[in-house]
């Protein structure tokens, strides 16, 4: 009897255990951590925006300079994040590895309707609806594109026998037109770079809130 309860106390113990851990990686997350920055950071209209201040704006994206193609669609934007993982079993199990997790951004401009927001060049902290989706393996070979874009990072769809891996590909980026919210300290300014065409006579410039990072992303929930 006393065998059976030191076994179920160990039992319990192991769940909590693997709960919390999982709460934990949670909530430590990259997507956790943008969601409740941006959570507790004031919304506000662009032309409501205090210089100095640190906001929240939504917007829809404009291309109004630097654009970028997405590696693995190909669709223009004027920011992208990639990430491929690959599957590496050992022994019975196996688990999912990053590989490459690529981000990369162009001129981000947005605009409410009425004015215009330009983010900064800072470390941007970010998470995006992944709505490209890809995989090879076993039986199924790695597009000529999956292929060239693992290639040109350093990576093969297949080992030393040839034969395929498992491999997972997301994409996510933002497209003209799309709406996304972003936060960070504003500034309001009339100067531009030489590239970027706005028009109206001065825009918002979005730079780091205190930790060094402007936050982003196009989740609906956080849109609305």
């Amino acid at each position: 009897m006393i065998i059976l309860q030191i076994q179920i106390y160990l039992v319990v113990i192991f769940i909590i255990l693997i709960a919390g851990l999982a709460l934990a990686a949670w909530f430590f997350s990259k997507k956790a951590k943008v969601k409740r920055l941006l959570k507790k950071t004031p919304s506000m209209r662009i032309g409501e925006f205090p210089g100095g201040e640190p906001g929240r704006v939504t917007g829809r994206v404009i291309f109004a300079g630097e654009t970028l193609l997405a590696p693995l669609t190909g669709r223009k934007c004027s920011y992208y994040q990639v990430e491929v993982q690959e599957y590496r079993s050992s022994g019975k199990s196996g688990h999912w590895y990053t590989i490459i997790n690529e981000e990369r951004a162009g001129d981000i401009v947005l605009n409410d309707g009425t004015n215009y927001c330009m983010l900064g060049k800072g470390t941007l902290k970010s998470y995006l609806n992944m709505d490209a989706n890809y995989n090879s393996g076993t039986f199924k070979n790695a597009t000529p594109e999956l292929e060239a874009f693992l290639v040109s990072r350093g990576y093969k769809s297949t080992g030393l026998l040839g034969l395929n891996k498992s491999i997972r590909y997301k994409e996510g980026i933002l497209e003209e037109n799309e709406v996304f919210t972003a936060a960070g300290i504003g500034t309001w300014t009339t100067g531009r770079p030489s590239n970027v065409n706005l028009s109206g006579s001065r825009y918002l410039l979005l730079g780091p809130m205190p930790d060094g990072c402007i936050y982003l992303t196009d989740d609906q929930k956080m849109t609305t």
